[in-house]
């Protein structure tokens, strides 16, 4: 049995500018009352809020920018240039690792062994192939944390096994690979869409526990409650007023809560996947 928050709390789909608006007027009044069981949720929501609104304005730019020019082309082709041969190095590190471990004794050379499968674990605890077959940025963090092991403390085992030429390739080739895919824009609609479907999780979590901690029927904890779910209710019924008008709902600047026309919203409630996406 499903016990998500939506299977219980009934609100519809908001808008990322709608959402983060929303999320800026309970916060004020969470700080005003003071409601100190409120305020942390709220303003890890609004963090998370405002990296979904630049997320969409970078997609919206992306969208807008149509076919690639011939220097966005020149970079991508650069970017997958530098990726390919990273791959090479990082394959050829492991591979040069296990040659060691051709014809190896396992009494006599005991220690070489222990030594090599101690680094191959560290370098890649989940194979080469998790490495170089994640996407392009998840790629970048792995490697700069390999390249952190093998001058740090994998250096002494580099030295052992003969493996400098191997590392320094790496962090050389890393380095390259960084500035390639800055000047590449991986952005992807995968990306937006988990951030925008994590600012309603949020805003569930903000309303669950707005109910949870004014939980009496009356008195204080009832205008309470009224207060903090004042602004979630408003954009709600304006949400559901569109819905029920057969109305596109316009999202709002999320500062000011002016509605915005589509070419003014950062991406758009709307806005679909129009892009082909990156490989790594």
């Amino acid at each position: 049995m499903s016990t998500n928050h939506a299977d219980f709390i009934d609100l519809n789909q908001f808008p990322t500018g709608r959402c983060l608006y929303t999320f800026y007027r309970v916060h004020d009044i969470a700080q005003a009352m003071p409601a100190p069981a409120i305020v942390p949720l709220v303003a890890e929501a609004i963090a998370a809020g405002q990296k979904t609104h630049a997320l969409e304005q970078r997609w919206a730019t992306k969208r807008r920018s149509g076919k690639p020019s011939a220097k966005q082309l020149r970079d991508q082709k650069a970017l997958q240039q530098a990726d390919i041969r990273l791959d090479k190095a990082l394959s050829g590190l492991r591979d040069a690792g296990e040659a060691l471990l051709k014809g190896a004794d396992e009494v006599e050379d005991a220690q070489l062994i222990a030594d090599v499968e101690h680094f191959l674990h560290e370098v890649f605890p989940n194979g080469v192939a998790a490495v170089t077959n994640a996407p392009y940025d998840v790629e970048l963090v792995a490697v700069k944390a390999i390249v952190d092991k093998l001058q740090g403390e994998l250096s002494p085992v580099v030295q052992k096994l003969g493996l400098s030429l191997n590392a320094e390739r790496i962090a050389n080739l890393a380095q390259k690979y960084k500035e390639a895919l800055s000047a590449v824009d991986t952005l992807e609609f995968g990306t937006v869409k988990a951030a925008r479907e994590a600012g309603q999780n949020y805003l569930l979590r903000i309303v669950a526990r707005i109910l949870g901690t004014y939980d009496e029927p009356t008195g204080d904890h009832a205008e309470k409650r009224a207060a903090l779910l004042a602004p979630v209710v408003k954009q709600n019924e304006a949400i559901r007023h569109n819905i029920r008008t057969r109305r596109s709902t316009p999202d709002v600047d999320p500062k000011t809560g002016e509605e915005q026309l589509p070419e003014e919203a950062a991406g758009g409630s709307g806005l679909e996947e129009t892009t082909p996406t990156n490989e790594g």
